[in-house]
């Protein structure tokens, strides 16, 4: 059973490392055609930034495959016999914590590379070391409090629940999720950025004239200062019911045009009036229901091959350990609905204001994000949660 688990694992990040190759190679040939979507420079650019991301990626995951031999071999068994002696609730729950906490430093590593080494030198961060030790002080704080709260829920459903207890954690889990989204807007955002209500003005009376064509009544239209952080340009609608607000990030209000702006709220409205988020958050569900059906019932060789007794605790490690590869086997399915929803809010969006509107404002974000407008088929069918900038164009075109 060790090594079926050592196999499947290193089989998980063998395929991330073909398909990130295949992307790279696939770029590389594509820079090297007439530009697409952006002009010469930007698309040059773009194809140099990919490529490098992907080049970073590879190197993550090869580190991630180093710790995770090191978690199956020894640190596991150690860290629950340091921490485990009479198997009580508070027990598993450190055991838990430790976990996710060690983990959270083990990657500390290749945030700060990340953060101040690649994306400043390709002029997307703005993050300062005092704000990143906030954020990750802020991070921590939050994982500690409610993770420990959410690890010991889960473990009063292992714990008292019986055989079946992984469809109880499945309904508590969703319930938790969709609190989350809930909140989100109103009580986590505005612990790590200033959101503040949209000025009154000509895109504000634009944005609300939208909404009301729309049908579609939130709590109102705030602005958040993302720039703080990152240079890149985006918008959410967020949370549910009372708490649903639009929010959207500096960078985008001024780097677009009103016009712009109102195309891409269309588009994500275009969201709200397909039911493409009620049908994603159902998709969700299959997919958490399935993934504790699966941990849920792994034998207990599988515990003992890492050094483990079947508890709570290392039930949810396990899972822990193991959902990035459970994730990969499902993100085929996720991204190929997502992006049928992207093509239908696209239209919906350029209806709100126009086709020209619509792809000006995706050519915009593809320059100022200094995205690569093509991938790989194979690459994005299993990765892109949106098509290619390339395709959504394309797509608008020929509506025409």
């Amino acid at each position: 059973m060790f090594y079926f688990l050592i196999t499947l694992y290193l089989a998980y990040i063998l395929i991330k490392i073909v398909l990130a190759n295949l992307e790279i190679n696939f770029v590389q040939k594509e820079s090297l055609k007439p530009a697409v979507v952006l002009n010469e420079i930007e698309y040059k650019s773009a194809a140099n930034i990919k490529i490098t991301n992907q080049k970073f990626e590879i190197i993550t995951l090869l580190y991630h495959s180093l710790v995770f031999i090191m978690w199956a071999t020894f640190g596991l068994k150690f860290l629950a016999d340091t921490i485990i002696k009479s198997g009580s609730v508070g027990e598993n729950i450190i055991f838990v914590m430790s976990f996710l906490i060690i983990s959270t430093i083990l990657e500390l590593p290749f945030s700060i590379y990340e953060t101040f080494v690649k994306d400043k030198k390709h002029g997307f961060s703005n993050m300062t070391p005092k704000l990143f030790i906030v954020d990750t002080f802020k991070t921590l704080a939050l994982t500690i409090v409610f993770g420990s709260l959410f690890v010991w829920l889960i473990l009063l459903c292992i714990d008292f629940l019986g055989k079946l207890w992984w469809f109880w954690a499945f309904v508590l889990s969703f319930v938790i999720i969709l609190i989350i989204n809930l909140i989100y807007p109103t009580l986590i955002a505005p612990i790590f950025n200033k959101v503040k209500p949209l000025q009154d003005g000509e895109l504000k009376g634009s944005i609300e004239d939208l909404m009301q064509k729309c049908g579609f009544k939130s709590s109102g239209v705030f602005t958040m200062d993302a720039s703080k952080r990152d240079n890149r340009l985006n918008a959410y609608f967020g949370g549910f019911g009372a708490t649903k607000r639009v929010v959207l990030f500096d960078t985008l209000i001024q780097k677009l045009s009103i016009d712009e702006i109102i195309a891409v709220l269309g588009h994500e409205l275009g969201h709200f009036k397909h039911k493409d988020i009620l049908k994603m958050i159902a998709l969700s569900a299959i997919m958490l229901f399935v993934m504790f059906l699966v941990f849920g019932n792994i034998p207990n060789s599988a515990y003992s091959a890492l050094g483990l007794d079947k508890s709570g605790g290392a039930i949810i490690v396990f899972m822990l350990l193991f959902s990035p590869v459970y994730s990969f086997l499902f993100s085929p399915i996720i991204s190929y609905f997502s992006r049928q929803n992207e093509f239908g809010a696209d239209q919906f969006g350029s209806n709100m204001k126009s086709r020209e509107d619509m792809i000006s404002a995706l050519k915009k974000l593809g320059s100022e994000n200094r995205a690569f407008p093509k991938s790989h088929p194979i690459y994005a069918a299993i990765y892109h949660s949106h098509p290619s900038l390339y395709e959504r164009i394309r797509e608008l075109d020929d509506h025409r």
